[in-house]
């Protein structure tokens, strides 16, 4: 009983994104790339996040953690980058961004617990995947559950600098 209490202990505290690509040049190939790696178990709920570039014209966005960096990535329009991740145990999961345009930046949270429950969380159901989906527009960062209605019931989060 001690052997499997600390097994699920460990999966619990170990919920990270990894195995994550640590230098990828294009945003298409780190897509492609997680798809093709397992899916984690998770003891909590499962994450999706979700960056659609809608500015005509390339960004430059770096996603990570305090664990998993995935690089500078560049997204023409219309391209998203996404990659998954186990809930942490305790609720301290946070990924963060910067993002480049032109002569223009902007910095801040993609996930953390409360951006997931307050935005993204889809019914109450606590061991279902969830979608975090972050637009990025000329006139700023939109945060929603569901992009098919795009930027109708998304919420502006940040500017850009």
């Amino acid at each position: 009983m001690k052997i499997l209490f600390f097994l699920l202990y460990f999966l619990a505290i170990t919920g990270d994104a990894s195995p994550i690509p640590s230098l990828i040049a294009d945003a298409s190939s780190a897509s492609s790339q997680m798809s093709d790696s397992k899916k984690k178990v998770c003891l909590w709920t499962y994450w999706s996040v979700y960056i659609t570039n809608m500015i005509p014209g390339p960004i430059v966005v770096h996603p990570q953690s305090a664990d998993d960096d995935l690089g500078n990535l560049r997204l023409t329009f219309g391209n998203h980058t996404d990659w998954n991740f186990c809930l942490h145990a305790f609720l301290r999961t946070r990924f963060y961004a910067h993002f480049y345009w032109k002569s223009r930046t902007a910095f801040f949270d993609v996930y953390t617990y409360h951006l997931g429950e307050s935005y993204c969380k889809d019914g109450k159901e606590f061991f279902k995947q969830q979608r975090c989906y972050w637009i990025v527009t000329q006139d700023g960062f939109y945060l929603t559950k569901n992009p098919n209605k795009f930027l109708i019931g998304a919420t502006k989060l940040h500017n850009w600098s």
